[in-house]
C-alpha cells in the first residue's frame, strides 16, 4: 500500500527532524527551504540523535512555492514569526479542500492563521511537540532530547472535536517512524498544556541568559518557572480547561531529566531572529484577559522580551 506523502513548510529543528524521521520510515518527504535549499541538493541532510547518524542523499527541496508538487499532508514547521508567509504559500502548498494541514508550532492562533486562508471547513490540526532539537547549519539538524507529539484536530468554534480519523491516520504515520506520539480530543487544551512549558523556560533562559538545567536546579528560579505555570493553569481554566497541577509536576520532572537545553527561543535572540513572543505570550494573555483571567507574571516577562529584542542590536 502506498505511504502517504508529507510536505514540510520549513525544515529547522522540527521540519528537519520529523521530516527525516518520516523519509527513512518510507514515506515520501519534500521540503520547502527557501534560504539554503542549494546546500540541501549538494550536501543532502545530516541528522544527528543521541548518538547516531544518518545522511539523506538528495532530499526532494524545494526555494520556491510556485514549484511545489502535491503532497498528502502538508506540514506547517517554520516559526510563527513567519506566518505572514501563509497567504502566499499555503494555496500553493494544499492541492485540494480535504488535504489536512498540520501546524507543528508554538503558542496560540496558528489554526486560526490558517484557517482565514484556507476557510474554516479545511481539515487543520495543531500538532504539539516536546521536542529539543535544533539546525546546527544548512541540511544539518541535531536531535538532543525527547520527541513527543500530540495531535488534535481544530474547530472554528473551539470545542473538542474527540480523536478524529485523519489524526489518527497522522499518529500512525508518525509512529512508525519511531515517534511518541497521541491523539487528544481537545486542541484547545493541549495548546494550553504546552504553553505551561514554553512559557517558563523559552522566556526565562532568555532573560536570564541560561538553559534549562540551570533554571530547574536554582530554587529561586525553579519557584519562579512554576508561579508562571500556575498563572497558564489559571488562562486555561478561564476557557474551561482544566489543568492539574500534577501536569506541572511532570513538565518539571521531564526538565529535571532533559539535556541542558537553550530553547529556540533563545537561539533566535541570540541569532537576532525575532522571537515567538506574540504568540507564546501576548496571544495567551489577551484571550485570557478577555474571558477574565490576568496573567501578570506572564505579560511583565512578555514586556521585558519585548524590550531585550528591541535593544539588542546596543
Amino acid at each position: 500500500m502506498r505511504k502517504r506523502s508529507y510536505l514540510f513548510l520549513g525544515a529547522g529543528g522540527v521540519g528537519g527532524y520529523y521530516g527525516a524521521l518520516l523519509h527513512l520510515a518510507g514515506h515520501p518527504v519534500c521540503w520547502l527551504v527557501r534560504s539554503d535549499a542549494q546546500l540541501w541538493r549538494t550536501h543532502g541532510l545530516l541528522l544527528e540523535s543521541r548518538g547516531q547518524r544518518w545522511r539523506i542523499e538528495n532530499p526532494e527541496v524545494y526555494d520556491s512555492p510556485a514549484d511545489l508538487p502535491a503532497a498528502d499532508v502538508v506540514v506547517v514547521a517554520w516559526k510563527t514569526t513567519s506566518n505572514q508567509f501563509l497567504p502566499e504559500v499555503l494555496p500553493r502548498a494544499v492541492p485540494s479542500p480535504n488535504t489536512p494541514v498540520v501546524l507543528m508550532q508554538n503558542g496560540l492562533g496558528s489554526e486560526e492563521d490558517a484557517a482565514c486562508v484556507l476557510g474554516p471547513n479545511h481539515p487543520i490540526l495543531g500538532g504539539l511537540c516536546f521536542l529539543c532539537s535544533h539546525k546546527v547549519g544548512p541540511g544539518h539538524i541535531r536531535h538532543l532530547d525527547y520527541g513527543m507529539v500530540t495531535l488534535a484536530s481544530w474547530s472554528p468554534t473551539g470545542a473538542p472535536t474527540g480523536p478524529t480519523p485523519i489524526a489518527e491516520q497522522i499518529a500512525a504515520d508518525l509512529a512508525s517512524a519511531g515517534v511518541e506520539v497521541s491523539v487528544s480530543p481537545d486542541l484547545v487544551l493541549s495548546r494550553w498544556k504546552k504553553l505551561v512549558w514554553n512559557i517558563p523556560f523559552s522566556g526565562l533562559c532568555v532573560a536570564l541568559r541560561t538553559d534549562t538545567r540551570k533554571l530547574v536546579q536554582d530554587p529561586s528560579t525553579r519557584a519562579l518557572a512554576r508561579d508562571l505555570m500556575r498563572e497558564v493553569q489559571a488562562g486555561a481554566r478561564a476557557l474551561g480547561r482544566c489543568i492539574p497541577d500534577e501536569f506541572l509536576d511532570y513538565m518539571f520532572e521531564l526538565t529535571d531529566r532533559m539535556t541542558p537545553y537553550a530553547p529556540s527561543m533563545q537561539l533566535d535572540f541570540e541569532a537576532g531572529r525575532p522571537m515567538e513572543i506574540e504568540a507564546i505570550y501576548e496571544r495567551p494573555v489577551a484571550l485570557a484577559r478577555k474571558h477574565g483571567a490576568e496573567m501578570p507574571r506572564v505579560d511583565c516577562l512578555a514586556q521585558l522580551l519585548r524590550f531585550m529584542e528591541g535593544h539588542r542590536s546596543r
